[in-house]
């Protein structure tokens, strides 16, 4: 999942194992959140939908949200955050 800070706030996204779909997740600075889901073949993104509060935080994981909210409060702009196994830190990486 890459982890990108936009006008906004942060746009996390996320392609599917084969790479038809991508998901997009947006969480605004306002605390508003909304998906959009996006087919790469075909060219086309279906309308972004607004989410409930706290969706994101579930959907990536109770790991990678805590490591996301320590890299966002650090002011870091551009992340990648890993399936993380076995209690390991997910890597991250920094846009200079």
């Amino acid at each position: 999942m890459i982890a990108t800070k936009v006008k906004e706030g942060y746009k996390l996204e996320s392609p599917t194992i084969d790479g038809v779909f991508v998901v997009k997740m947006t969480l605004n600075d306002t605390g508003e959140e909304s998906i959009e889901i996006c087919s790469g073949r075909a060219g086309v993104c279906f309308p972004v939908q607004k989410l409930e509060p706290g969706t994101i935080e579930k959907a990536v994981g109770p790991k990678r949200w805590r490591f996301f909210q320590k890299l966002k409060k650090e002011g870091v702009d551009r992340m990648f955050l890993d399936p993380q196994k076995d209690g390991r830190r997910a890597p991250a990486t920094r846009s200079w």
